[in-house]
């Protein structure tokens, strides 16, 4: 049974309702804050809590072949760890320091198999060598980069949520986030500068129904380069989904505008798109887990697929 008390603040099950833990990780445009989709019904009471979320994506993108200005062809692990602080009955601060590791791969002849067996498009896979690793843009204006096969430090994140109002049933909360330019700007991992974002976040809960409605306007503060002009953008996130023995599983899109602005590339400027089936379950009541697998929508600005695993537990 879950029961709600003001801002929020949940007993029993109360992780099965949250949205999944996932994020764009098309390299582009890890460059700038993404937001992990939250709740407004998040307990507030519990004074720490800890994620481990991990990623796996494939990707392979490319403007031409040969002499692409922008190419990104690997596979992707990500690390992503997040301590909570409550710090009052209804604030909550976050921290996220994310490790990334892109690498060659191993995926790129079963998924073209896959695509084969289907009659779906390849993507332009079978252009690139398989299991080879690319990632840089040179716009041959001065503006480039050129990426590593190799452990890199993400973009760290500050963000609080506050609680606003609330019903027996609902809840809306505010967001704010700074994004920390802890990544490398030279191989394309970082934009150089911080990224601030304000955002809201509606959720409700219906019996073994639950959704989260939540919206982000997002400045980046990086200067324009030549080529390319870095203009404020739009997040969002529609979750919705059910609990059942223990379990919950939901549908999750994710979509906005990007960053990007005058680059003369569709693969930079086309709007983000994603779509993740997953699930959530309890192994105790301070302590969860989160499965999750995410497609793409718009076939750019976005990787192809990702899985993600996470742990999550308070105290």
């Amino acid at each position: 049974m879950l029961v709600v008390f003001p801002f929020g603040t949940q007993v029993g099950a109360a992780d099965l309702s949250q949205p999944l833990p996932v994020r764009n990780l098309y390299p582009p445009m890890m460059r700038f804050f993404d937001p992990t989709p939250d709740s407004a019904l998040r307990a507030y009471d519990q004074a720490w809590s800890f994620e481990l979320n991990q990623h796996f994506s494939t990707m392979n993108s490319f403007d031409f072949y040969p002499g692409s200005t922008l190419i990104s062809d690997m596979e992707l692990y990500v690390i992503d760890p997040v301590v909570r602080r409550a710090v009052s009955s209804n604030l909550e601060l976050s921290l996220r320091v994310p490790l990334l590791r892109p690498w060659n791969g191993v995926l790129d002849g079963t998924i073209q198999a896959f695509h084969k067996v289907f009659s779906m498009p390849n993507g332009g896979r079978q252009l690139r060598p398989n299991n080879s690793f690319a990632y840089s843009y040179d716009n041959g204006k001065g503006t480039s980069w050129q990426g590593g096969n190799r452990w890199e430090t993400g973009n760290a994140e500050l963000s609080a949520r506050y609680g606003l109002s609330e019903g027996s049933e609902w809840a809306v909360a505010g967001l704010a986030a700074i994004k920390l330019p802890t990544a490398s700007q030279a191989r394309g991992w970082g934009s150089g500068a911080a990224d601030m974002g304000a955002g809201l976040v509606a959720s409700w809960t219906s019996g073994i129904w639950f959704g989260h409605i939540e919206s982000w306007l997002i400045r980046p503060l990086a200067n324009d380069t030549p080529g390319v002009s870095y203009v404020s953008y739009l997040r969002g996130s529609i979750a919705a989904g059910y609990r059942f023995d223990g379990m919950s599983m939901m549908v999750q899109f994710q979509g906005g505008s990007s960053p990007y602005r005058s680059t003369g590339l569709d693969w930079l400027e086309s709007p983000p798109m994603l779509i993740t089936f997953g699930l959530r379950g309890d192994i105790r009541q301070d302590f969860g887990w989160s499965l999750a697998v995410t497609e793409n929508i718009t076939q750019r600005t976005t990787q192809d697929i990702s899985m993600t695993l996470g742990l999550n537990f308070s105290m």
